[in-house]
């Protein structure tokens, strides 16, 4: 009964915490890179374009 719950709870948070350092190494490969660009690191000033 409790294998039934701890196990697929552990499986999840496996995999929730290997995404979440996958994704944390890739944003920081993103920031440290001059040559990749990133949405969230762009310069642009401008306001965004009305409808």
């Amino acid at each position: 009964m409790v294998v039934g719950l701890v196990l697929p709870a552990l499986i999840g948070f496996t995999f929730v915490m290997i995404a979440a350092y996958a994704g944390t190494l890739r944003a920081l490969e993103v920031y440290f890179d001059p040559t990749q660009d990133s949405i969230f690191l762009s310069d642009d000033a401008e306001p965004p374009e009305g409808r």
